[in-house]
């Protein structure tokens, strides 16, 4: 019976013979993980999955990392002091290869010290519309995940105070991460109080929480699929300043959820963010694209941004986070994961987000 990894690589390999190419080689975690079931994190050495035009597959590893493989995929190791280029480039039957964009470089500057002649290509532009539509049991996983991010985000206000750092404040996202089962975090998170707030992918110091707008950004991992959710609290009483500019965010995000329609492009759902924000005054200060693709890699296809004309699909699981950033004051930014469906747009986040849920008294 046909595992459904071996289902996926058989796509990949129908791709690469529909471009000519005779091989590719995968091994980013994430890669390694979709197209082999396991995930593993090599560092400098090589793990690497080398999917043929032929529709054979061949796993190298070092053999510290057998016991995680060993009952996802027939492989082969090598040691330490032994160079595992040569044997891969073995198995390719011809001389054109597809790398993996996530290789280090240093791996395919020893692939073109073995084999000078070879003819690279990426084969990011065949994996990516292939990880980018989700089935539905990774839709669930996606699900569970972002459930477990509405129970983050709902219970992290409980610890703001006058003397909470940024950092310790990150540092409960990470208890509170463990709490509702996650892996881990599946990035850093981003806690950024008053004029912090403009930066924004500030990284969490000791500044003291201030009476001002908080932008907690943050996700989890289940099962390997990540989450990412960010809320803007509001501590204490808010200018007219801060109302004005959260409501105009929030009116933002809800034209871009609404936007996302199967059949549509991807730069039309930043328009139609960008347009509420420019429409207030504040398009200079939305500094960055609408959204992003979540899945096994906390960034992935599709980008949600303007000029990308690349169609939208059922399956497809995206960010929808437009923020408004004032030099010296605060920022604003509401993020919340949507998946595609036939006939609608599916909120995976259901974390309050009004501007009454998240005024805080501090």
């Amino acid at each position: 019976m046909t595992t459904l990894y071996e289902t996926r690589r058989q796509k990949l390999s129908h791709q690469l013979h529909q471009c000519g190419y005779s091989a590719a080689i995968l091994a980013s975690p994430a890669n390694l993980y979709y197209f082999a079931g396991f995930y593993v994190e090599a560092g400098e050495r090589v793990v690497a999955l080398l999917v043929t035009s032929d529709g054979h597959s061949f796993l190298l590893l070092h053999e510290m990392f057998a016991g995680e493989v060993a009952d996802h995929h027939e492989y082969e190791t090598y040691r330490d002091g032994e160079s595992p280029y040569s044997r891969l480039l073995h198995q390719v039957p011809g001389d054109t290869l597809a790398i993996d964009g996530h290789w280090r470089s240093a791996h395919l500057l020893q692939i073109l010290k073995e084999n000078s002649s070879l003819r690279l290509f990426s084969v990011d532009p065949l994996v990516e519309p292939l990880r980018m539509v989700k089935s539905s049991d990774e839709l669930d996983l996606l699900r569970t995940a972002s459930r477990m991010a509405d129970k983050v985000v709902e219970e992290i206000r409980f610890f703001f105070h006058p003397e909470a750092s940024e950092a310790e404040i990150a540092q409960k996202l990470a208890e509170l991460w463990t709490k509702v089962g996650s892996m881990g975090m599946s990035f850093p998170p981003i806690v950024a109080t008053a004029h912090h707030g403009s930066a924004p992918h500030h990284e969490p110091g000791t500044a003291k929480l201030e009476h001002s707008t908080l932008i907690v950004d943050t996700g989890g991992i289940y099962q390997h699929y990540c989450s990412d959710i960010t809320r803007t609290f509001i501590l204490g009483e808010p200018s007219m300043e801060m109302r004005e500019v959260y409501q105009v965010v929030l009116a933002a995000q809800q034209a871009g959820i609404e936007a996302v329609q199967p059949g549509k492009s991807l730069g039309s759902v930043d328009d139609a963010v960008r347009q509420v924000i420019e429409s207030a005054g504040y398009g200079a200060y939305f500094t960055h694209r609408t959204g992003h693709g979540v899945g096994i890699d906390i960034h992935e296809a599709p980008f949600v941004m303007q000029g990308n004309e690349q169609i939208i699909v059922p399956g497809m699981v995206m960010s929808i986070e437009p923020g408004i950033y004032l030099p010296g004051k605060f920022g604003v930014r509401i993020e919340d994961l949507v998946a595609v469906r036939e006939d609608a747009v599916e909120v995976l986040n259901q974390a309050s987000k009004s501007l009454e849920a998240m005024l805080i008294n501090f």
